[in-house]
């Protein structure tokens, strides 16, 4: 699923990056280097938001959301230290491409049953897991789906207000607030670990996410500048 995950959402990105006539004969660089900055930014975060699985270091399991996210952001600003390119206009193009491979990649976390799924509950949807890579018999949260769930709902809705974007990095900025808001929700019936103003560090991070958007949004309201 990861490997879906990585291909669909570099189809959909190069077809955006040529819609808004970003693609240039480096754009393949570009694709390498956020596969590898964002593997690389997931697995380190992850392990220093648990410092005791350093055991998962070179594992298949253990990636982070977050720390893929700002693995990509930076190999994005390096890109356009060598190639140029306007970074709002590759950033932009890259938040649909990137929260449609999220919801595809946790497909994958639903079908290995790792412990993404969430807390107890007796919800008429709840599901167990008895045969996943963390094999549970209770019936818990189905955490993964609702993931896919929001992140398809925040895809369409980026494609649909895509023709009213006005500024530079509005599109980046919808993503993080709406992404932030939904895994601060769904945190609450996750099974991190609270270690953070009664938070997992996953619930401040989608904090933070989410306050970075709003104060983006308020501080550009009126100001309509694509350049």
């Amino acid at each position: 699923m990861l490997a879906i995950a990585y291909l669909v959402g570099r189809w959909y990105f190069l077809k955006q990056l040529d819609i808004n006539n970003s693609l240039t004969k480096n754009s393949e660089l570009l694709i390498i280097m956020l596969l590898v900055a964002g593997v690389l930014g997931a697995k380190i975060l992850f392990l220093i938001k648990h410092p005791d699985k350093s055991h998962l270091m070179f594992n298949g399991e253990g990636f982070s959301s977050q720390g893929a996210l700002l693995g990509a952001l930076l190999a994005t600003y390096l890109f356009t230290l060598y190639d140029k390119t306007k970074l709002h206009q590759l950033l932009d193009s890259a938040a649909p491409a990137a929260i449609l491979a999220y919801a595809l990649a946790r497909i994958g976390c639903f079908l290995s049953g790792d412990d993404c799924y969430g807390i107890p509950t007796d919800l008429p949807w709840a599901m167990s897991f008895p045969h996943g890579i963390k094999a549970t018999d209770q019936l818990v949260h189905p955490v993964p789906l609702y993931e896919f769930g929001y992140s398809m709902a925040i895809f369409i809705l980026l494609l649909a207000r895509k023709k009213k974007v006005t500024r530079p990095f509005d599109q980046l900025f919808m993503l993080a607030g709406l992404w932030g808001f939904c895994r601060f929700m769904v945190e609450f019936v996750s099974t991190n670990e609270k270690v953070i103003l009664s938070m997992s560090s996953s619930q401040f991070g989608a904090l933070l996410m989410f306050i970075a958007s709003g104060i983006f949004f308020v501080r550009g309201r009126g100001k309509k500048d694509l350049h």
